[in-house]
């Protein structure tokens, strides 16, 4: 027995020492200057490629002088360039994937300078034709700064906003948050839409859980002070709330790390006096945020990327930057859901890289684990050169794919289609903290309309524009980004503003003891009551007008009726 226990300590302790990670080499990835990168699968083969954006050294005499830009595709786990963007290229950059046509291919907005021309900034737009890349716009662009896409009005088309420094002629350099709506035919900007920052990062995203989009902003103001500011949305404006600790030299990353159903994020920056700071904040639900500073452990001027990287369900991060002395450290810390905290992974293995970089978290190899993509300045090196590194996740846990909601309902009120469901669970990651892929489409199975990423289990759109029936469906996203599959797809008649006076339904007592009553100038056709794990129950019609609820157990019940006039409607009921 005594040696059996001895041989359990040895081996516990040599998993505790094990490497989370492993260099893999990648030779045809640039040692990029300046850079940003945006993953995601671009051609729909299944595999995520990449797109970088930075500068190079292309005579190899150790000092950067060409502005490159390439998109990578990625072939069983190697990477190779596909498309180089030649003086379409930027650096002091940032970089994402946008939808802009709701063809299902994705495109690419860019924005940074080039060695061809350092004094005006500049702003690409990329169509994804399928088989590559062609340039549709080319406009005034930004640098230190960032670039954000979402849904801010609700139509399904995907928009954008850019942050950073612009020189403007007559006004000389400004700090603007500009926005840029999409009207199908292109882009519609929005100059100044928020006081803007440099040297900072924003992100555009529902804090408290209202389907409505608002906004975290850092860096300096055009005071050079350093800010940091949360703004709510007010029926689509959005309004200052609060200020959080002043930093610059900052990026952030949201997820819902403790599993409370609220975008919590992590920050990477330089605070009031300069010094590194790493820090979480936890969203209250309100708007508010507490801050969680991880002593001793600060790095600035890096990046900073989420997502669960021992599959225990939970979001964790990496970050790269600059320490105090300015050393270049990179670092993984996980979530403890018992302690509430983040832990350093004092086993990570990741090679220290710097500031001026990148940083991306995805399955490259698609075995289920996240990996780690990092780009930054290796200060120990002689020559001070950037490093382009691919990390493998070498974690035994494995990770399921979560299950798609079961439960959908779609309900036409007030000139909004409102987007609800439930039902979705996973083998690791909360359900408060699962995101959602929502798409829409004119057809089965088309998602012309939208198909974006929410963070809640609700969404609606803007009725103005659509057609007279739309078909939609969800898919589920744990924290280790994988997808379920589709969930089922719902059809949705969309009333015309003539059509809804004649077609009013009233569900009534709701909550409902034991009789629940419909009223509408149209009878009951068919009927179905739900449970919120998808189930369909028995219940009566006990007239065309009345259904009966005195059988079912206390609960929230989903009820969906077919009219006899062709029109269906869908109400959540709870039975008392």
């Amino acid at each position: 027995m005594e040696k059996f226990y001895v041989s359990l300590f040895f081996l516990s302790a040599m998993i505790s020492n094990a490497q989370s990670f492993e260099e893999i080499s990648q030779p045809n990835l640039k040692n990029y200057f300046y850079s940003a990168a945006a993953v995601a699968d671009v051609d729909n083969d299944g595999s995520q490629d990449i797109f970088f954006t930075g500068a190079i050294d292309a005579d190899g005499d150790t000092n950067v002088d060409t502005t490159s830009n390439s998109l990578y595709k990625n072939s069983n786990g190697t990477f190779s360039s596909v498309q180089e963007f030649g003086e379409n290229s930027v650096h002091l950059s940032a970089v994402k994937f946008i939808d802009f046509d709701n063809d299902g291919l994705l495109d690419v907005i860019t924005t940074g300078l080039s060695y061809n021309d350092i004094v005006n900034y500049q702003q690409y737009r990329f169509k994804n034709t399928g088989s590559g890349f062609t340039l549709m716009d080319n406009a005034a662009g930004k640098i230190y700064g960032g670039l954000d896409v979402f849904d801010f009005n609700h139509d399904g088309k995907q928009d954008y906003a850019i942050n950073g420094t612009q020189y403007v002629e007559g006004l000389g350099f400004t700090h603007d948050l500009d926005l840029y709506l999409n009207n199908s035919a292109g882009f519609q900007k929005h100059a100044a839409w928020i006081q803007g920052t440099q040297n900072g990062s924003f992100k555009v995203i529902d804090i408290n859980n209202d389907n409505e989009l608002d906004l975290i902003v850092n860096g300096f103001n055009s005071d050079y002070e350093a800010t940091f500011s949360v703004y709510i949305n007010e029926n689509g404006t959005l309004v200052k709330k609060s200020e959080l600790p002043a930093v610059s030299n900052s990026q952030q990353a949201f997820a819902d790390f403790n599993g409370d159903g609220f975008q919590d994020f992590v920050v990477s920056a330089q605070d009031e006096n300069y010094d590194a700071y790493l820090s979480v904040f936890i969203n209250d639900g309100q708007g508010k945020f507490t801050e969680n500073k991880i002593e001793g452990e600060g790095l600035s001027d890096g990046g900073v990327e989420v997502g669960d990287l021992n599959n225990d369900g939970y979001y964790d991060f990496v970050v790269i930057g600059d320490d105090d002395n300015y050393n270049g450290y990179s670092k993984v810390f996980l979530y403890n859901p018992q302690l509430q905290k983040f832990e350093k992974d004092e086993n990570a293995n990741l090679y220290n890289l710097g500031s001026k970089g990148t940083v991306a978290i995805f399955d490259y190899d698609n075995d289920g684990n996240l990996d780690i993509l990092a780009n930054g300045f290796d200060w120990d090196d002689p020559d001070l050169l950037p490093y382009t590194k691919l990390f493998k996740n070498k974690t035994t846990v494995t990770n399921q794919k979560p299950d798609a909601p079961t439960i959908l309902t779609a309900t036409d009120n007030e000139g909004k289609i409102k987007f609800t469901w439930s039902g979705a669970t996973d083998d690791k990651t909360p359900e408060n903290s699962l995101k959602y892929e929502l798409s829409v489409g004119s057809e089965a199975g088309k998602t012309d309309i939208a198909k974006y990423i929410v963070t809640t289990k609700s969404w609606y759109l803007d009725k103005m524009d659509l057609p007279s029936k739309i078909f939609w469906s969800v898919k589920s996203i744990d924290a280790a980004k994988k997808y379920s599959d589709k969930s089922q797809e719902k059809e949705l008649a969309v009333l015309g503003v003539a059509d809804v006076k004649n077609t009013t339904v009233s569900i009534y007592p709701n909550p409902v003891k034991d009789v629940l009553n419909v009223k509408s100038k149209s009878k009951i056709k068919t009927h179905k009551v739900y449970d919120l794990a998808g189930q369909s129950l028995n219940t009566e019609l006990t007239s065309d007008s009345t259904i009966d609820f005195s059988r079912l157990e206390k609960g929230v019940y989903v009820v969906e009726i077919q009219f006899e006039n062709g029109k269906k409607t869908t109400r959540k009921v709870i039975k008392n």
